[in-house]
């Protein structure tokens, strides 16, 4: 099965636009990233919590999906 939190995006630098990949993870964690560019330290936020909202909503459907294909031979 798929797991969103591992899946890559890309974002911008606030400061110098410079485009870098981190995982859903990282911004449902709120983690702290680096910007390779110019060295900033990014706090990022998810204040509504629609990253881990939409992971999970996501992973729930996925596993719906999952089962129904199980049962389908039944």
């Amino acid at each position: 099965m798929i797991n969103l939190n591992y899946t890559w995006i890309s974002i911008n630098c606030p400061k110098c636009s410079y485009e870098f990949d981190i995982q859903l993870i990282d911004a449902k964690s709120e983690k702290n990233v680096y910007c390779h560019n110019c060295k900033l330290t990014i706090r990022l936020q998810d204040s509504e919590a629609s990253v881990h909202t939409g992971i999970d909503s996501v992973n729930n459907a996925m596993k719906e999906v999952e089962n129904i294909f199980k049962n389908f031979g039944k």
